[in-house]
């Protein structure tokens, strides 16, 4: 049976994330302590305490980054294939042996910093449109200089839409206009995943360059392509590309169905990608590991 092993993005954080693994698994902890001496910032109050900066992108990425890699650690877990929904990608890369966790920590909190940096453009998830309408409509309302465009893919009928402040008004009125169920603006820092992320890409691709990628151990499906990549030259240009690229999710669960994957793990704060992907693939049986709780269950069984 092929495992799916799953790496949450933005929006899954929450305050005292993985506190409890911290606390109650050595292996958990030494990860931790890891990732926390190689950031020059408090990672480990922000994520285990009141800490309002978690919900900034700065430190919510690397926050997110570790709180997988905990669960990882304290769990043991192997998986056949891995997929990381945006910035998960990050830690998918270290668990299929692409990145070490010293350079995925690194990167992460570069991204991170690049992408908080970029102002100026909003985000907003939309329910219930065909993606080829959805597509349309961003295209006509694109011009003069301002875009819209679709940024996750989440499921067939969810889709995230990015881009500048100036359209996403009129974004949402027209979507609701041609059928949409729901248009609900995201409370993000920036347009994530769109042309207004160019600098940041363009820094970030610097700042990679010099940064070793190794062959992935085991399959790592891409946000980009949505297929399984093992030229570390393609995976490293493809991170660079997903920050202005939309995130094919809905693609990529498709593709581990393919590859033959039976069941997914979800891996860190709460439990968003496994109830995306009972929607794309019920084939797939979806299970999440987060808590010290569920370390233990499944270190159990």
């Amino acid at each position: 049976m092929k495992r799916l092993i799953l790496f949450p993005g933005q929006g899954a954080q929450y305050n005292e994330m993985a506190k409890d693994i911290y606390e109650a698994s050595s292996e958990g902890k030494t990860v931790l302590d890891e990732i926390f001496m190689n950031v020059d910032f408090d990672l480990k109050s922000i994520m285990f305490e009141a800490d309002e900066r978690l919900n900034d992108t700065q430190y919510t990425q690397p926050a997110l980054f570790a709180h997988s890699l905990a669960v990882i650690a304290a769990t043991g877990i192997e998986g056949d294939i891995v997929l990381g929904h945006s910035l998960g990608e990050l830690p998918a890369l270290v668990h299929a042996g692409v990145l070490d966790i010293n350079d995925g920590t690194r990167i992460v909190s570069r991204r991170g910093e690049l992408m908080a940096q970029s102002t100026g453009g909003g985000m907003a998830a939309v329910i219930g449109m065909e993606y080829s309408e959805l597509k349309a409509l961003c295209d006509s309302l694109s011009g003069n200089g301002l875009a819209v465009q679709p940024a996750n893919l989440n499921t067939s009928d969810q889709t995230v839409v990015s881009g500048d402040a100036a359209l996403m008004d009129q974004f949402a009125e027209k979507a609701k206009e041609a059928g949409a169920r729901r248009v609900m603006p995201l409370n993000v820092s920036g347009a994530f995943h769109s042309h207004l992320m160019e600098g940041a890409k363009a820094d970030f691709a610097r700042f990679i360059e010099g940064i070793e990628f190794k062959s992935p151990r085991i399959p790592v499906i891409q946000n980009v392509s949505a297929k399984p990549e093992t030229d570390p030259d393609v995976i490293k240009s493809q991170l660079i590309e997903q920050i202005t690229k939309p995130v094919r999710f809905f693609e990529c669960v498709q593709t581990a169905g393919e590859m033959g994957a039976e069941n997914a793990v979800e891996v860190g704060p709460k439990k968003v990608l496994s109830g995306l992907v009972r929607k794309i693939d019920r084939s797939i049986a979806t299970s999440n590991i987060d808590t010290m709780e569920q370390v233990k269950e499944f270190n159990d069984e």
